[in-house]
């Protein structure tokens, strides 16, 4: 189960990725290269961000300590998956526009501020 808090954050970062996508696809001439790019960038947020909630909220009325750890293991796991997901965009999709990609995990990364600049 994954915490609402996180919810409403990840559901943040696929609005921003996906007006991301639109104003790139606009930009782009409608080449699907900067959309995909920013596509994938965007799920290079939120896919780490939702393994992140599951492994740090599945345990609750724990002792601070093992909560703590379970922070610490969602954050390791959320770093290296988000390190994997750019390396097999750069190694499997040989067209992405790097501009592209890294904008649409900025975007959908803003969503952690976004999120706590908004209250419901």
């Amino acid at each position: 189960m994954i915490n609402r808090e996180v919810k409403r954050v990840v559901r943040l970062q696929v609005m921003l990725t996906l007006l991301a996508v639109l104003v790139g696809a606009v930009i782009g001439g409608f080449s699907p290269i900067l959309p995909v790019s920013i596509m994938i960038g965007g799920l290079c947020a939120i896919i780490p961000a939702l393994l992140y909630g599951k492994i740090a909220y599945a345990r609750r009325h724990e002792p601070p300590a093992v909560l703590m750890r379970a922070h610490f293991k969602a954050e390791a796991v959320k770093f290296v998956t988000t390190l994997l997901m750019f390396g097999a965009a750069l190694v499997f999709f040989k067209d992405l526009s790097a501009v592209g990609l890294f904008g649409g995990y900025m975007t959908a990364t803003s969503g952690y501020w976004f999120g706590l600049l908004i209250k419901n």
